[in-house]
């Protein structure tokens, strides 16, 4: 019996940690939008982010480490993870150029289900139904949070094609973070992902000459969050999460991160919420609950 509720309270600490995680990227989201105001490209914010998330996990994770082969160890899942991360923004940044957000967004939120389908094919096994039933609930509350509908579709092949990728490697970091976490921890993971993902935009930064808006004192305090508050914090959170809860309601809960992105535009930025929206925030909750409540009675 005490085990059982051991299992439930962690089940419920991971899946809290991954709703705050939701939430810093949400934060991050309208940050952002400020900082590509001021002048801030896209790659620019990328290779700050990845930069300051791979510096502020590397003095954390290696203190007190020696620094040998071994602390620094990488394997093919790393270098996966690492691209994973370094791509999932800028895709999404191309679909959102090239596309509506809505649209975007919803293709980027079919990587839950991607995740079901390749855990169960891993597995050998049919996906539970209740895992599918809640990530097609999740997606069409993302549809519906993120507006779609709502206006006139633009479609445009290069657009899609990143929209899918953004997809891809938003399942990919989530799996790979998943194989890796039992071997390094979530802080040793995260400072391997981040780490082959600043080296990669440090690559591209050289070659589009110096950042001078990242370092505009205006500007520096986003850049800050952008990295330790809206990557390094809560990619931490997530990792650590998925050892609490499985890798397939661990993307289904981050679909949470459209609602709590759309609430916090209600309250900064005036915008409204339509009544579309605001079912669409219970159905992705209704989806996340409800596998809570499947999980404990598992248990």
């Amino acid at each position: 019996m005490a085990n059982s509720l051991s299992v439930r309270r962690s089940s419920g600490l991971g899946l809290g940690a991954i709703a705050l995680a939701a939430f810093l990227w949400s934060v991050a989201a309208i940050v952002a939008s400020r900082l590509f105001q001021n002048g801030v490209t896209p790659s620019q914010l990328a290779t700050a982010r990845a930069t300051i998330a791979a510096i502020g996990l590397g003095l954390f994770y290696l203190r007190g480490k020696p620094l040998n082969r071994q602390t620094f160890r990488l394997d093919k899942r790393g270098i996966g993870l690492g691209i994973s991360l370094a791509m999932v923004t800028f895709t999404y940044y191309v679909a959102i150029d090239r596309l509506s957000v809505a649209i975007a967004l919803v293709i980027q939120y079919t990587a839950p289900a991607i995740v079901v389908l390749v855990s169960a094919a891993r597995k050998r096994r049919f996906p539970d139904l209740v895992m599918l039933l809640a990530s097609g609930i999740a997606l069409l509350g993302v549809a519906l949070v993120s507006g779609l509908g709502a206006g006139e579709l633009r479609l445009d092949t290069v657009g899609l094609i990143g929209a899918i990728l953004s997809a891809i490697f938003f399942a990919g970091y989530t799996l790979f973070s998943d194989a890796m976490v039992q071997d390094f921890g979530a802080i040793g993971v995260m400072f391997r992902g981040f780490l082959i993902s600043s080296l990669f935009w440090l690559g591209v930064q050289v070659s589009q000459g110096f950042p001078a808006a990242v370092f505009q004192p205006a500007n520096l305090p986003g850049i800050l969050f952008t990295g330790i508050g809206g990557t390094l914090i809560p990619f931490c959170l997530l990792c650590w999460g998925i050892q609490q809860v499985s890798v397939e309601r661990a993307t289904i809960a981050a679909t949470l991160e459209p609602v709590m992105a759309a609430v916090l535009a209600w309250l900064l930025l005036g915008q409204t919420l339509t009544p579309l929206q605001i079912i669409g925030s219970g159905l992705i909750l209704a989806a996340v609950t409800s596998l809570q409540l499947w999980q404990s009675r598992l248990k």
